[in-house]
């Protein structure tokens, strides 16, 4: 895992930035939306959404993002049956490449402020079973995140 980040900090200025669409759920209402970068309110119900999303899940396109939304919406109960007859499972990543981590991080960053709850949202979303803590502490050892709070750190590149 180490090792991943430091090549990370080799790979910055090589990284092609791509677009990952992200589930997120509104703190007001509850419902699931999805978005590429920023949201401003909740299609639902109308809330300013500010820092109070929740990352669910992340996906690579649109016809994932549809999936991913909708059994993000389903009643918990129903889930499991739904998720039998949409068969695409997110395979766990265990050893996720340094792009791929630098991705995780950007994605998850709301003015530059990385939140665990939210880097910890995205990682789970792209199958990656490394916790954010570790993610974010070797990020900080490598100099592309200071921290901020017991929470929160702040992302310097």
């Amino acid at each position: 895992m180490g090792e991943n980040l430091q090549v990370l900090a080799v790979q910055i200025s090589h990284f092609e930035a791509f677009e990952l669409y992200t589930v997120v759920r509104c703190a007001e209402c509850g419902k699931c939306w999805g978005v590429i970068g920023k949201t401003r309110n909740c299609p639902h119900c109308g809330n300013p959404t500010g820092d109070n999303l929740q990352i669910v899940s992340v996906a690579e396109n649109a016809s994932d993002l549809q999936r991913e939304v909708a059994i993000a919406n389903m009643p918990e109960n129903l889930r499991d049956e739904l998720k039998e007859k949409l068969p695409r499972a997110i395979e766990m990543n265990e050893n996720p490449s340094a792009s791929l981590l630098y991705s995780c991080i950007r994605t998850s960053a709301i003015d530059d402020v990385i939140n665990l709850n939210r880097l910890s949202g995205v990682l789970r979303g792209k199958g990656i079973s490394v916790q954010a803590e570790e993610v974010a502490e070797e990020a900080v050892a490598q100099g592309l995140l200071i921290r901020r709070d017991e929470k929160s750190y702040l992302l310097l590149q």
